[in-house]
């Protein structure tokens, strides 16, 4: 089974509402929903963040400055005042502090330039896994930059926990993802924005998993994707494959971006003799088929093999429609007609020239 990333549970009834740019510190009760952290029973608690969605009842998405999104319905709300300041996220040195105290006794920070690993495994593992982290964030932000997007550097502090064992991970996990997490080694939670993983024996068997978490995680916090936007899922996750594809010849297991991903081109090939015509509309138009765990698997090649097309043989345009995403608001949504209408227009040609074009092209890569 392919991963099931990009995990939240987000509850906002109502229309939204336009927001402003003022600091609110909200004092609420939580609910049965974890936003990505430990619930606290009956005690408030109080956040500092600015609004994204107000909806017309009084429910917020707040981002707090932490980089966490809450979803708080309006009879949590006990207080809520407002100035006109703006948010300035935490520091590292805040972030460790207050992550600490959230976690379990015996975790540690490891911290790499970029990033704050918090671990109860051994230094050696959580070395292999902050080297990683940091060799992928050096070549994400230079391979955009070749494409001419200079993409701004993260926003919030960039947290991941690693867990010694497989039982500290699924306890965890189930918090956020509930019994998804006993089929995943690694997730992207949207309202935490952590990426999550444990420490699996043979690293190689988690390089492809942590680069393709910690892409998501970095697309969501320089600006290319919008949390809680409509982000076509063949977007997401064909880039975290395009991205992750490990070099087993290579001592640290993985090289850089956009070698051919071996497993998804296997999937691909396996899929073509009884693909349906109308499979790539499908793919484009909702999400439906990456969520159904019967379609998942040939969602998630189709999704590589156009993410691969596309950037091999139309990569200006390819990265001007990730512009073009990039400015999608929070809880906003396009239809199918709208989505494919999108991509046309994006790429100059229809959904069947695409198609065409896509498995001919295919039939060469090795």
């Amino acid at each position: 089974m392919p991963r099931l990333v990009l995990f939240s549970c987000l509850v906002i009834s109502g229309l939204a509402a336009a927001t402003s740019e003022a600091v609110e510190t909200v004092r609420f009760r939580e609910s049965g929903l974890s936003n990505g952290a430990p619930l606290r029973g009956d005690q408030p608690r109080t956040v500092v963040g600015e609004i994204l969605v107000e909806a017309q009842d009084g429910g917020l998405m707040l981002m707090s400055d932490d980089g966490r999104i809450w979803s708080i319905e309006p009879d949590q709300i006990i207080e809520r005042t407002s100035d006109e300041t703006e948010l300035v996220p935490i520091t590292t040195d805040e972030m460790e502090r207050r992550m600490l105290e959230e976690l379990p006794e015996g975790f540690r920070v490891y911290r790499t330039n970029d990033y704050l690993i918090f671990h109860n495994t051994t230094d050696d593992y959580v070395r292999a896994v902050g080297t990683l982290f940091q060799q992928l964030h050096r070549s994400f932000f230079t391979y955009w930059k070749n494409q001419r997007w200079d993409l701004p550097p993260p926003r919030f502090p960039l947290v991941a926990l690693v867990f010694a064992t497989r039982a500290d991970f699924t306890r965890h996990a189930q918090a956020d993802i509930g019994d998804t997490a006993n089929n995943v080694i690694g997730y992207y939670h949207l309202s935490s924005n952590r990426m999550t993983t444990y420490k699996v024996q043979n690293l190689e068997r988690n390089v492809a998993t942590i680069i393709h978490e910690a892409t998501h995680q970095l697309a969501y916090n320089c600006g290319m994707q919008t949390r809680f936007a409509d982000n076509p899922m063949w977007v997401s996750e064909g880039l975290a494959t395009y991205f992750e594809s490990p070099d087993i010849s290579n001592p640290r297991k993985w090289r850089g971006i956009g070698r051919v991903n071996q497993i998804n081109l296997a999937r691909w090939r396996k899929y073509v003799p009884g693909r349906p015509d109308e499979s790539l509309v499908t793919l484009l138009a909702d999400d439906t088929r990456y969520r159904n765990s019967s379609t998942a698997i040939n969602a998630y090649a189709e999704g590589w093999a156009l993410t691969y097309f596309l950037i091999k043989t139309k990569r200006k345009e390819y990265v001007e429609y990730l512009r073009q995403l990039s400015a999608s608001r929070p809880l906003e949504s396009s239809s199918k007609r709208e989505r494919i209408e999108m991509f046309e227009q994006a790429f100059g040609s229809s959904v069947a020239e695409i198609d065409r074009a896509m498995v001919t092209y295919l039939r060469r890569v090795r």
